[in-house]
């Protein structure tokens, strides 16, 4: 697994890659509760994920909350069609703003 920050425009920008499962998602949970104690607008780039698990789930949804909890705004990106069912499966994309690329999530209305 990695994990990349930077900047773009007004969002931190998250770059996830690799495998997200059990055996690193507590790494995951901690990089993303910390950037979010910090960060209101994120983006989240998907696009080098191979895989997550349920922890990996777990792990964004404690961003989303902590985001939430600061009126700010969390949007996904890039995800693709293997990690899309598994959002849509476990009922994410529900929660979840994704969006197909970078552009249409940094454009999207709040």
């Amino acid at each position: 697994m990695t994990i990349r920050e930077s900047k773009t425009d007004s969002f931190a920008l998250l770059g996830i890659g690799g495998r997200v499962d059990s055996l690193n998602a507590e790494t995951l949970k901690g990089r993303l509760q910390e950037i979010g104690q910090r960060e209101a607008r994120i983006l989240v780039d998907c696009t080098a994920l191979e895989y997550i698990g349920s922890a990996g789930l777990g792990a964004l949804l404690v961003l989303l909350k902590l985001v939430r909890k600061q009126g700010g705004t969390l949007r996904l990106f890039g995800l693709s069609p293997h990690i899309a069912e598994v959002f849509a499966i476990a009922g994410f994309d529900k929660l979840f703003a994704i969006f197909p690329d970078l552009e249409s999530a940094r454009q999207a209305a709040t």
